[in-house]
């Protein structure tokens, strides 16, 4: 018997070791905040369509199956709602992500108050900079808090994944946007062609 004692005592301290390991990281002054940028070779003015209209951000947001504004709130600019319909292939339905316009500097930043009911809620700014010679450093700053106590003491192992994802999208809107070139001749449109190379991706998030 002593040996199952000796078993089960180390088990309820390597968990109480676990438990106290996430107590103290979900309790860091950064917990909850996810930050990263990528620099792309184009004008602010031509990426700012991809971050604020909805064909265009379900090209390269990942699982955005759909925008759906609301009719009652403004049709852009401080006061829009909308709400995205994200597909997460770990999850059983699709996820309902509610957002408000709280920041509207076109071509240079908006903010979006994101709040989903009984799971969490928060705060991202995304900043585009000019960088000099047609590049922009394009940065997504988001805060956000956990309404249950047992998904805070999860954050620790969440946050990581959730900027993982993150990075994954601003690499591929940066391949994307770099892909169309604008034939500066009257009339002529935007083609899908390979277009000059920007600094690689980089977080911020150091």
């Amino acid at each position: 018997m002593r040996w199952a004692v000796r078993i089960g005592g180390t088990l309820l301290a390597l968990m109480a070791v676990a438990f106290l390991g996430l107590w103290i990281a979900s309790h860091r002054r950064d917990a909850g905040r996810m930050r990263a940028s990528v620099e792309i070779a184009r004008a602010p003015e031509e990426i700012w369509p991809w971050i604020t209209e909805p064909a265009h951000l379900k090209r390269w947001v990942g699982w955005l199956a759909e925008v759906r504004p609301d009719s009652t709130s403004p049709r852009e600019g401080i006061g829009h709602r909308e709400t995205w319909v994200m597909n997460d292939p770990r999850m059983d339905q699709a996820m309902l992500v509610p957002g408000t316009i709280t920041v509207w500097e076109p071509p240079d930043q908006m903010g979006v108050h994101v709040e989903v009911p009984n799971a969490f809620q928060g705060d991202v700014l995304y900043k585009l900079t000019p960088m000099g010679n047609g590049h922009t450093r394009f940065e997504q700053d988001g805060r956000f808090q956990h309404d249950n106590r047992l998904a805070s003491l999860m954050e620790p192992l969440r946050t990581p994944d959730a900027m993982r994802k993150m990075f994954e999208d601003m690499k591929r809107l940066k391949s994307m946007i770099e892909a169309v070139t604008v034939d500066t001749v009257a009339g002529e449109g935007a083609s899908e062609v390979p277009g000059p190379a920007g600094a690689p991706a980089d977080s911020a998030g150091r």
